[in-house]
């Protein structure tokens, strides 16, 4: 089970018996969940159109008990849901409402990963490859604690427009001339237990890409081999430049290009695109 801003796209999902926990979205009054009654392509090319701009809010305890319920029927013992930080978010106090009614009937295993977003998804990824190799409960969430402070996610967004439509980014004329000026593009990143932070602004997407590169060679580590999560919002082009971007800076094993769902985009807009580095599983177990 894992919050849907998690940027897991709904048919991984389906495919890999995991429970999407959908964030709802209030487009012009109505209340939609977040993957599974929003179509992902759709909300991102039209996301600037759209006013108000779309707000977020938490999937309710029913939400929750109907995968606790469906998990149950199905014959599973053990959920894990490992959490967005609640830096964030508490919705994960939807969860606890709803485990609190099924008992013993399933083990719930609740679990902080400390971050949001592409990071979140990390923790499926791994959990997928332990239950392959026929890991317990126990053994995930020890690997979890040994891991994720090595985790790291860093993105960039088209234009400091959707940041002036939410307010996160306060508008005035000062700022709009020195953003379009300098072609200005807002990096964040995000931190274990911080939250989604801003990292300031490149000069154009090029110039954002080498303040991220040079961010990520500071917070890698030489001695561990890492994967990646490249993630975007409708931006093949821009996802495929900075893969290789990574690539020709490091080695990279595994690489996965996913997305990013409709709660994220209502943050950061289309054209976005995120990298996270996570260590290898298959190197990484040797150490823990």
């Amino acid at each position: 089970m894992v919050d849907s801003t998690a940027t897991i796209p709904l048919n991984f999902c389906e495919k890999h018996n995991i429970a999407p926990f959908e964030v709802q979205i209030a487009i012009e009054g109505e209340y939609k969940k977040d993957l599974t009654e929003i179509d992902t392509l759709d909300f991102t090319n039209n996301f600037h159109l759209i006013n108000p701009v779309p707000s977020t809010s938490l999937a309710p305890p029913s939400d929750a008990s109907a995968i606790f319920d469906q998990a149950i029927k199905e014959g599973f013992t053990d959920i894990i849901y490992p959490f967005m930080t609640t830096k964030i978010s508490n919705q994960v106090n939807s969860a606890r409402s709803a485990q609190k009614r099924i008992k013993d009937e399933i083990n719930v295993h609740l679990y902080s990963t400390d971050y949001a977003a592409p990071s979140q998804a990390v923790f499926i990824l791994y959990a997928m490859k332990m239950i392959d190799e026929g890991k317990g409960v126990k053994d995930i969430l020890k690997f979890y604690d040994d891991v994720k402070p090595y985790i790291y996610t860093i993105g960039v967004s088209a234009d400091f427009s959707i940041l002036f439509r939410t307010g996160k980014v306060r508008k005035d004329v000062k700022m709009t001339i020195v953003t379009k000026l300098l072609n200005l593009k807002p990096i964040s990143d995000i931190p274990m237990d911080k939250g989604v932070i801003g990292f300031g602004g490149g000069i154009g997407f090029k110039g954002s890409i080498k303040k991220i590169l040079k961010q990520l060679r500071e917070v890698s580590k030489p001695e561990i081999k890492y994967d990646m999560l490249i993630t975007h919002s409708n931006d093949l082009d821009k996802a495929a430049y900075l893969s290789e971007a990574v690539r020709n800076q490091m080695e990279i094993g595994d690489e996965t290009v996913w997305p990013i769902p409709p709660s994220v985009v209502c943050s950061i807009g289309k054209g976005a695109v995120m990298v996270t580095l996570y260590p290898r599983y298959e190197e990484f177990k040797l150490r823990s």
